[in-house]
Order: structure tokens, then sequence, then C-alpha cells
């Protein structure tokens, strides 16, 4: 007649016992723990990039928005200058600049990061090719402007 074993003895024969599967076990839940705490960590993380980001942006909207009013005042009273050297129908493309740009600053301040933001996304969607080219431009200003600080050192 053949004898069953009971499972200390089947895990004695397989040179493990019972306390081995509880040491598994705890190996098991110590690694879900650290990844539990990593993705907490990256989370956080995640969070905090993304809030500098927005601080970022909103602060570059601000200096942009004081500097488009600050161009638009300068062609303003340049216009006056154009008038009487070059005649008043180019004083008045003066004029018409200096709204449009004064224009682009109000609506610029009217707006919060992540209304321009979601603008963007949906010129992007509706104009591929010039977004692709007006990130070409910039690119290559930005490049160039980089390059001319880096000689003048």
């Amino acid at each position: 007649m053949v004898k069953k074993k009971s499972a200390d003895e089947t895990a004695t024969a397989a040179g493990t016992d019972n306390g081995g599967l509880a040491t598994g076990n705890a190996s098991e839940n110590a690694g879900a723990s650290a990844r539990a705490d990593w993705r907490e960590q990256a989370s956080e993380f995640g969070k905090q990039a993304k809030d500098a980001a927005h601080n970022a942006a909103a602060s570059a909207k601000n200096t942009t928005g004081e500097a488009l009013h600050g161009l638009s005042k300068l062609i303003a009273d340049t216009a006056q200058t154009v008038d009487s050297k070059l005649g008043p129908q180019y004083g008045d493309y003066a004029r018409k600049a200096a709204e449009a740009v004064s224009g682009a600053a109000k609506s610029l301040d009217e707006k919060d990061v992540d209304q321009l933001a979601e603008d963007a996304r949906n010129f992007v969607r509706k104009s591929p090719a010039v977004a692709i080219g007006a990130a070409a431009i910039v690119g290559f200003v930005l490049m160039r402007m980089m390059r001319g600080s880096n000689d003048e050192a």
C-alpha cells in the first residue's frame, strides 16, 4: 500500500519548508510595496514638474504680454515720425501695425496658459504644415542666437 505524504514531508523532500513559503510571500510583498512607493514618488515628481512648467509658462506669457504692449507703444509713437518723414500713408501703416500688436497683447492678457495651450493644439490640428514650418524657423533662429552668443564668449 502507498502511503500519502503530508504537506510538510513533500516540502521537506523538495528542499523547502513552510517557512520558506512565508519568506517568498514576504519578498513578493516587499517588491510590490517598493513598486507602489516608486509609482507614488514618480507621480509626485510628475505633479511637481507639471506645476513648474505651468508657472514658467505663465511667467513667459506675462513677459511676452508686457513686451508686446511696449512694442505697440513704440510703433504708435514712431507713427508720427513716419508721417512727417515718409508721409501720412506710411504713418497709417504704422498705426495699424501698432493696433494689431496691441490687439495681440490684449488677447494674450485675457487668456490663461491652459487656454493658450488649447489654442496652440487646435492650430496644429488645423494647420500642421504651418506649425512644422514655424517650429523649424523658431529652431533655426534659436540655434543662430545660441551660436552667436557662444562666438562672443
